[in-house]
């Protein structure tokens, strides 16, 4: 079986965990940790963060572990958190205003965040919303660390949705009815309501157990007794404040059942008294989550024992890794997005694509304006193609690509021809590197530019004059989606905009813009939504 590795990348730890497997069966194969704890001079931050990229590398190398493919989680002490409610149940409506909505709850910039949005609950013309935001900049920080270290994550997820995941990967979800986990870690302490197998619930309160980390440390030399009555005002201070805050979390909450039971987890489910603080808050049977005992594993005895409540994150990494993917969240976006390995891809095979791309734009505004002026452009862009496709190709002069090109119609279909010669150079050069026989594939919007501009060319009269001042295609999505906004003469001539794209195959389904009548008596419509069937808008050209 092929291995994968998850990533728990905490703020003062990192933890590696191998496994294989498929789906929810998994086999945990190596768990690898390592201290992220730097000395530095208060402010430089420059050294530390060089310091923990040092821990880290030295981390990968010495776990061995696979590097690709990998999952990982951040702590939530990084992330912002924030509840409200939404007028509606529709998931579509709720996309689509949440952002909006969140700019009145978090206290930065959206902009310089990346935000995810989870539907905690709905009642008959509500929805209850979680919101987590992360600043771009520590998302980059962790990735560029661990891209210094060869490893490249596919996925990132904050560590408490990543343990919900864990809980339903594992069966523990389905186990009662209502229960509550605690997850007491370095720098916070997470606590998941869960209710009829769903997520009811999270808060994560930013006090952690790293001020009694001897405590926790088996291995650490005998305390004095002056060392040990410290410790012990320690532990008591942290599991007063953990108990006040648990109790004010409670009062939050008044339509939440009574837990059954509370599940203790992570570092602090080893801490003297902890049990007993949770039964005092919660009022409930309190026990420690040993999540190996749920899933299989190659761990000798005393180091499933010493690991097993402490692996729930990971394990929850794993699970998204092997497609369980519970709540459709992913932090790799914007900035942070993940885009595989194309340092593999010479340059000048990136810049082909590029002018194929542009040059798609400039004949495709071209097409639907009737505008003659950017012929010269449309010629220029083609020439400078067919000169980067010469500099790649010893065996064929430049006239020889551009008579290749210009033997395909005008239009589109030319530009398919310098793709698929674009194509032809990718495949040599993954021949040359000695991966396999290609390489992989960036997303291409073309087939769907071309799919548009042949609707749009064939029912010129049905649609009449139509400018199209955005056009976005995201090929990235599951389902990939096609959003324009523009400009038609008539709301009747917009409607029939739509029924003509629904006959295409690869438009599946359309979500109606929003319209308004302008001074002139055109109508102007925003963000219409058109949903692309994957497999034709990704077939691979001829």
């Amino acid at each position: 079986m092929v291995s994968q590795t998850a990533i728990e990348y905490g703020v003062s730890r990192l933890r590696l965990l191998a496994f294989d497997g498929s789906g929810k069966k998994l086999r945990v194969t190596g768990v690898h940790e390592a201290s992220l704890e730097v000395a530095a001079a208060p402010g430089d931050e420059t050294v530390a963060e060089d310091a923990r990229a040092e821990l880290v590398a030295e981390a990968v190398a010495e776990a061995g572990f696979r590097s690709d493919p990998s999952a990982m989680a951040f702590d939530a002490s990084l992330a912002v958190f924030r509840e409200f409610d939404l007028p509606f149940t529709n998931d579509e409506q709720i996309r689509k205003v949440v952002r909006f909505e969140a700019e009145s709850h978090i206290p930065m910039d959206l902009d310089d965040v990346v935000m995810q949005h989870v539907v905690l609950r709905k009642t008959r013309d509500k929805s209850h919303v979680l919101v987590a935001a992360v600043k771009k900049d520590d998302l980059l920080d962790q990735l560029d660390i661990l891209s210094e270290s060869g490893v490249d994550p596919m996925h990132v997820e904050i560590d408490v949705l990543a343990l919900f995941t864990a809980l339903v990967g594992s069966g523990v979800a389905d186990k009662h009815e209502s229960f509550v986990v605690v997850n007491a870690q370095e720098r916070t302490t997470s606590l998941l309501f869960v209710q009829e197998g769903g997520l009811y619930a999270v808060r994560s309160i930013r006090i952690g157990t790293r001020s009694v980390g001897h405590g926790l440390d088996e291995d650490a030399p005998a305390a004095s007794e002056q060392e040990a009555e410290l410790e012990r005002a320690r532990t008591h201070d942290y599991l007063a404040r953990l108990t006040r805050e648990v109790r004010r979390t409670l009062t939050t909450l008044p339509g939440r059942q009574a837990p059954e039971v509370v599940w203790a987890t992570g570092t602090g489910a080893r801490l003297t008294g902890f049990h007993e603080a949770l039964h005092e808050a919660f009022g409930a049977p309190v026990e420690t989550l040993d999540w190996l005992e749920h899933v299989d594993h190659t761990l000798d005895e005393d180091e499933a024992e010493r690991l097993g409540p402490d692996l729930g994150v990971a394990l929850g990494m794993a699970y998204k890794l092997n497609g369980l993917d519970i709540f459709d969240t992913e932090f790799r976006r914007e900035e942070a997005a993940y885009t595989g390995k194309f340092d593999q891809v010479v340059a000048p095979l990136i810049v082909v694509s590029m002018l194929v791309l542009l040059g798609a734009a400039f004949l495709f505004i071209d097409a639907l304006l009737g505008v003659k002026r950017l012929n010269n452009e449309y010629d220029k862009m083609f020439d400078v193609a067919a000169r980067q496709l010469h500099s790649m190709r010893s065996d064929e002069d430049q006239a020889d690509v551009m008579a290749d090109i210009r033997r395909a119609e005008f239009g589109p279909r030319q530009i398919e021809r310098s793709l698929t010669l674009a194509k032809q150079e990718w495949d040599e050069v993954a021949q040359k590197l000695g991966r396999g026989t290609e390489i992989p594939e960036l997303s291409s919007a073309l087939l769907v530019w071309v799919e548009l501009f042949d609707t749009l060319k064939a029912h010129e009269k049905a649609i009449g004059r139509l400018a199209l001042e955005r056009m976005d295609i995201n090929m990235d999505l599951k389902q990939p989606l096609l959003t324009l906004t523009g400009e038609v003469e008539t709301s009747t001539r917009y409607q029939v905009l739509e029924d003509l794209l629904l006959e295409r195959p690869m438009f599946t389904e359309i979500t109606s813009a929003s319209l308004k009548q302008m001074p002139a008596g055109t109508v102007c419509f925003t963000d219409m939504k058109i949903t692309l069937d994957a497999q034709l808008a990704k077939r691979a050209l001829e």
